[in-house]
């Protein structure tokens, strides 16, 4: 992986350059001197890619999950548009009995 490659990895799983000198016990000037095109050390891209797992991990939505939601969201539309219906039910009662 290079420098570059993993300055797009840390912006995917939303970290900067201080959390990284941070994990890897390195000064981000140590991690600014990596040139662009060479490989960065071992250490900090298994570092980047157990980021981007755990990243990857948390921003992971069950399909399941929100179909129940979506379920109770239906449910209370159609609740509404009942109340609904009964207004207009009670207006057509109101009118027939005059």
């Amino acid at each position: 992986m290079t420098y570059k490659e993993f300055l797009e990895t840390l912006e995917e799983v939303e970290l900067d350059l201080d959390s990284a000198a941070e994990a890897l016990d390195l000064e981000i000037s140590d991690i600014e001197s990596w040139d662009e095109e060479e490989e960065i050390p071992k250490s900090a891209e298994k570092w980047i890619k157990k980021e981007k797992v755990e990243f990857s991990e948390l921003h992971n939505t069950n399909e399941d999950e929100n179909f129940e939601d979506e379920e109770d969201l239906d449910d209370e539309e159609n609740d509404e548009d009942q109340d609904l219906n009964f207004d207009d039910e009670q207006e057509d009662e109101d009118q027939d009995e005059k």
